[in-house]
């Protein structure tokens, strides 16, 4: 590919080829900072956006990545300054995870195997307490006598083996799945479930609502895992990949540049920030999600699914707060330190140490319930899920210290933890959500309907850079 040449007469090839990292930094980053055009610029320092600047930069591409957040990793997030470094968001590799092991393996990043929080689990429901092994006659099982076996999170895979299963992901698009592109309510109801099973499906939701995910897609999302493999994660921290990403194309990497207008005029692209600079380019990558592209003004040519996929695809909400015990309360009432509840408390799960101490409890509230609370300042929402952790279980008072509190829904640069579609959307709009328009590309998880997480982010990446590559050659 011919490459044009900056005012210094080098172009990147030359400067990778002449000497290292640093001497790149040192001799081209002056030059980088004062310019305003590039062939391609990046939108979005996610896992996408990263893995594209990789190749672009391999390929010897003139790009420049704009990051409107302080940090890069987006969804990925690694609280390094707790003890423990627990994570706040994307963890789990798969083994089957091909474009992120790929990417891992590159940038010689090993994984391992997950360390396991405390055993068991309590349960929560209606009001009482109760082991989980004691569910099936606990007062607040009100299932019927077909589900009492099942703990609350089970019962949805337990009630979906009633129902239509897909071979692969992108069964989804099979026409005899189309009347499955309802509202998982409905679907439910459909394949047996009762009023007391879909409230309590809906209590802890992997999506905004009941009554607007959409069954197909959350059959597609279990597809997906079935090809997931065993769950490994980074030692250190899976910030380490974001980080080692931006190491290798640092120089080309600006951090608090958030992008607030894009403009298509004039047979090119024109991005403004909200420091009232601008930035010009012939191709654009867009790795936003779309609950962030949706706020931004975009001036361009755009088909009308791809408009109704950026104004309808629904990010659920996720709320974590991590909490240091004072002391093992929990074997007062003697019941696992892991809880499920049908309240605003949503779920609370435990980080051990190497001695398989408990180090941290972290309350995991998302949905509809995460976004009633994400309205709250951080303060008063750690203390109202404090308070209600020692409701349920009063041995924990004045026993907890909230160390940090996440919330992605209320989040400016992610606005929602999970991609998800709204019932209707899998057939108006899922095949336009990866295809450019003009001389927009899209990346992002959640762009790659046969991957999901992580892996669809990486995915993503690498088909977006060679896209834009294949357009500029």
């Amino acid at each position: 590919m011919q490459l044009r040449q900056t005012s210094t007469n080098l172009t990147r090839r030359n400067l990778l080829q002449a000497g290292s990292v640093v001497a790149l930094s040192l001799l081209y980053r002056p030059v980088f900072a004062a310019r305003k055009h590039f062939d391609v610029i990046i939108v979005g320092a996610g896992l996408a956006g990263l893995q594209a600047g990789r190749i672009l930069q391999r390929r010897g591409v003139d790009f420049l990545l704009l990051e409107g957040s302080p940090r890069v990793g987006g969804r990925v997030y690694t609280l390094d300054d707790l003890p423990g470094r627990p994570e706040a968001g994307g963890a789990q590799v798969g083994a089957n995870y091909r474009a992120l092991n790929q990417a891992l393996a590159e940038l010689n990043i090993t994984t391992k195997n997950i360390r396991p929080g405390a055993p068991g689990m309590a349960l929560l429901v209606n009001g009482h307490l109760s082991a989980l092994e004691n569910w099936s006659a606990s007062p607040g099982n009100l299932l019927p006598e077909s589900l009492k076996d099942a703990p609350p999170y089970g019962l949805l895979p337990k009630l979906l083996r009633n129902g239509s299963f897909l071979s692969g992901p992108l069964d989804w698009w099979k026409p005899e799945f189309a009347a499955l592109d309802i509202p998982l309510r409905s679907y439910l109801k459909q394949i047996g479930a009762d009023a007391e099973a879909i409230r309590l499906i809906d209590a802890n939701l992997n999506g905004e609502s009941i009554d607007t995910l959409s069954a197909l897609d959350l059959l597609r999302k279990l597809a997906v895992l079935q090809g997931a493999g065993a769950p490994q994660d980074v030692g250190g921290g899976m910030q380490r990949l974001p980080a080692a990403m931006h190491a290798s194309i640092k120089p080309y990497v600006m951090t608090g540049k958030q992008v607030t207008g894009i403009n298509t005029a004039n047979a090119g692209v024109r991005l403004l920030t909200a420091d009232s600079d601008s930035y010009t380019c012939r191709l654009c990558l867009v790795a936003l999600p779309f609950t962030v592209l949706r706020r931004l003004d975009v001036r361009a040519p755009v088909s009308r699914p791809k408009r109704q996929a950026i104004r309808r695809m629904g990010y659920t909400p996720v709320t974590h707060v991590f909490m240091k015990p004072r002391s093992p309360f929990w074997l007062a009432d003697g019941l696992s330190p892991n809880l499920w509840t049908d309240t605003e408390l949503g779920r609370v799960f435990t980080q051990t140490d190497e001695q398989g101490e408990v180090i941290r409890l972290r309350a995991w509230i998302q949905g509809s319930t995460a976004r009633r609370l994400e309205s709250l300042p951080d303060r008063e929402l750690g203390a109202r899920v404090v308070s209600l952790l020692e409701r349920a279980r009063p041995a924990a008072k004045s026993q907890l210290e909230v160390e940090r509190v996440i919330s992605w829904g209320k989040n400016p640069f992610a606005r929602g933890a999970f991609s998800h579609y709204p019932a209707g959307g899998v057939g108006q709009f899922s095949r336009s959500v990866s295809s450019p328009e003009g001389l927009l590309h899209f990346i992002g998880a959640h762009t790659e309907p046969s991957a999901s997480g992580m892996e669809a982010a990486v995915k993503s990446g690498v088909r977006g850079a060679h896209e834009v590559i294949n357009r500029l050659s």
